[in-house]
């Protein structure tokens, strides 16, 4: 082979060398390579609203009271003052007037209540559309006071009820001392919900109840063999019960807590925003009948008036509602 062959062979070499070189070179700048793989998206999780605490329900600014306005007319309003018994306790009033009730008559340390001065036996209404919410049974045959002395009967069934009218959202009723209430039909019919002989040895109580500087659930001595319509809606103007004795004296008591913005600082445990009020001067009162027109507020008197009388087979202690009212 001449030397000049010998260098074209020698040439050509080199070429292909090159070129596999080069194309080596091409695909390791990315011409075949598959893409870095990527990491899955990361799931970002929805932002949870932050929950909005119950707005407290204070008192509309349209229902007459001592701490909004009087209704706009006082035509029928406030006529039957002469049956307000001893109001409650001033110092435990956090809202509106600290007096009410029977001028001079002087309440108990820490009474919530005042009490309507009513013959043994009588009807009691329903001062506004309300619900049941809890009751207390300790009606006994006698109780034996701190001085020793003996009350005899001592009637002592409890109703709490809430309000379900607009006028007045979240207020708590309370009526007690009752001899009976047809919203109880186990109560003097079955024998595990009736009198005992002295009272304090034995309560029964179920649902939701209050005192004076507490409220809360509680349920206790067999209080389902009373038939409690727990959950019941009544009306103003209907039947709640009847009004009982403590030894000779006879008397339907009611309280009121008024749900308001301002806090209540008494309160230990439970809802902060309800209020005590003095019964006889925060809230304007008026006799029931179906036809009354009531202003927004006006509470009806929880006894017959003004010419209204039940049917007569509510008048009977012993009346009873059916569950399916």
């Amino acid at each position: 082979m001449s030397i000049l062959s010998h260098m074209l062979a020698i040439a050509r070499n080199i070429f292909i060398l090159f070129s596999v070189v080069f194309m080596l070179a091409l695909a390791s700048c990315g011409g075949g390579t598959q893409p870095s793989p990527t990491a899955p998206p990361t799931a970002v999780p929805t932002p949870r609203p932050a929950s909005t605490p119950t707005p407290v329900q204070g008192v509309p600014l349209t229902s007459a009271s001592a701490i909004t306005s009087p209704p706009p007319s006082m035509e029928g309003i406030n006529t039957h003052t002469e049956m307000y018994g001893t109001g409650a306790d001033p110092n435990i009033i956090t809202l509106g007037p600290k007096v009410g009730g029977h001028p001079g008559w002087e309440p108990y340390s820490n009474k919530t209540s005042m009490e309507f001065e009513l013959k043994h036996g009588v009807p009691i209404l329903a001062p506004i559309d309300m619900v049941l919410v809890g009751f207390k049974n300790g009606s006994a045959e006698y109780r034996i006071r701190s001085d020793g002395q003996q009350q005899a009967p001592y009637n002592d069934l409890l109703l709490y009820f809430e309000s379900v009218s607009p006028d007045w959202p979240g207020m708590i009723i309370g009526s007690y001392h009752l001899l009976s209430s047809p919203l109880l039909p186990g109560h003097n019919q079955n024998p595990d919900c009736s009198e005992i002989e002295e009272w304090g040895s034995t309560e029964q109580m179920q649902g939701h109840i209050f005192y004076a500087f507490d409220d809360y659930f509680q349920e206790k001595g067999n209080a389902r063999s009373c038939d409690a319509l727990i959950g019941h809606t009544v009306k103003r103007g209907e039947l709640i019960g009847f009004a009982g004795s403590v030894g000779t004296h006879s008397m339907a008591p009611f309280r009121f807590k008024v749900s308001h913005t301002s806090e209540n600082p008494t309160v230990k445990r439970g809802n902060r925003y309800l209020h005590w009020v003095q019964p006889g001067s925060f809230f304007y009162w008026k006799c029931y009948s179906p036809s009354m027109n009531f202003p927004s507020g006006v509470l009806a008197y929880p006894f017959e008036c003004g010419g209204y009388q039940l049917p007569a087979e509510q008048h009977d202690v012993n009346f009873k509602y059916s569950s399916k009212k």
